[in-house]
């Protein structure tokens, strides 16, 4: 999940369905990788069995015209026009071949008839076979990310949910994720409204869950949400850049490597370090600067810490702490350690 957390990512593109730009079209996708961002597109099944582009159950919203993608032949849904702009329905190996892998994808498979998953997820996965670039797949049908884990194992699949409101066994099965024990999900993306739910806090605390934030308003939301999710997927505007050195750290772990200039301390720190929020400053600061690794206080007094970033920049961290107002630090016992590729973030350990 590392490169999609390295990336903010653009829903149905970066779309405008007042512009010439419409979700889901060519033209929102290709804006969205010009401006850097991830892509989350929608698949659907025409009727002649044909991947294309599309969100709704139904054409009317974007089309005005009547029925649905799985009615129609590519051919008869080619002819239609999304919100009134140039743009057509995407044939879903076009918009492939158009990013070329240039940012990531996270494509929603779109299954509303079981008796249609198997040939979907198969005809999804021939076109997502030949590609190149970095992807995933999601989708609310449990049965879509069980095909994945049982056909294609390799591809990162997420469980898409939100908390559902109808009275059921399955809406409750889906708003708790309860079915993941059959379909193994990397992720869970999770609609942003449900993140005070019961729900979501087991699946993010207690289970632990890599989880995907749909969909983000503004940017004031991405902060107060950093703690709930590892991805973000936005729409409506346009989100500050990512901070540089953590974007690096972030596509290096993705690729199994570190930066060169990259070093790893593993520190004993001695002194007025515990009871005075020195965990607390040090996730802050480390956010700041740009280091990873972690931190926890031992039974004698001591906090032990790992950081993970330029010289300058854990130098940078460690005088900020000594600054400190409660905090005094009296020793620092440090030793070299190979650097983590896979050290994207500080935490607080127990």
């Amino acid at each position: 999940m590392q490169v999609f957390k390295a990336q903010y990512i653009a829903h149905r593109g970066l779309y405008d369905n007042d512009g010439p730009a419409p979700e889901n079209s060519m033209a929102a996708y290709e804006k969205a990788a010009e401006a850097g961002y991830g892509i989350e597109l929608d698949v659907r099944m025409t009727d002649d069995c044909q991947m294309v582009c599309f969100h709704d159950p139904t054409l009317k919203r974007a089309t005005g015209a009547e029925g649905s993608i799985e009615d129609h032949s590519l051919g008869k849904l080619l002819g239609l026009r999304l919100f009134n702009s140039e743009e057509h329905i995407p044939i879903f190996w076009e918009v492939l071949q158009n990013i070329h892998g240039r940012v990531p994808l996270i494509v929603e498979i779109k299954a509303e008839k079981d008796s249609d998953i198997d040939q979907l997820c198969r005809e999804v996965a021939f076109c997502l076979d030949a590609y190149e670039g970095d992807y995933c797949i999601e989708s609310f049908h449990p049965k879509v990310v069980r095909w994945f884990r049982k056909n294609h194992p390799q591809v990162v699949r997420g469980q898409l949910t939100e908390r559902f409101v109808d009275e059921g066994i399955m809406s409750l099965a889906l708003t708790w994720c309860l079915l993941n024990f059959l379909t193994k999900p990397d992720f869970i993306a999770y609609n942003k409204k449900d993140i005070h739910t019961k729900a979501f806090g087991f699946l993010r605390y207690v289970c632990g869950a890599s989880m995907v934030g749909w969909t983000i308003h503004s940017a004031e939301e991405i902060e107060e949400m950093r703690e709930c999710y590892d991805v973000f997927i936005f729409e409506h505007f346009t989100p500050p850049e990512m901070d540089a050195a953590k974007k690096e750290a972030m596509l290096a772990a993705a690729k199994g490597t570190v930066p060169m200039n990259i070093v790893r301390k593993h520190m004993f720190i001695d002194g007025r370090v515990q009871g005075v929020g020195f965990r607390y400053h040090s996730t802050y600061i480390a956010q700041h600067v740009g280091v990873t690794g972690w931190v926890r206080n031992l039974y004698d007094g001591r906090v032990e810490m790992e950081a993970q970033g330029t010289p300058e920049q854990i130098e940078d961290m460690m005088s900020r702490l000594g600054n400190q107002r409660y905090i005094s630090i009296t020793s620092v016992e440090s030793t070299d350690v190979p650097p983590d590729p896979r050290s994207v973030d500080f935490r607080v350990k127990y």
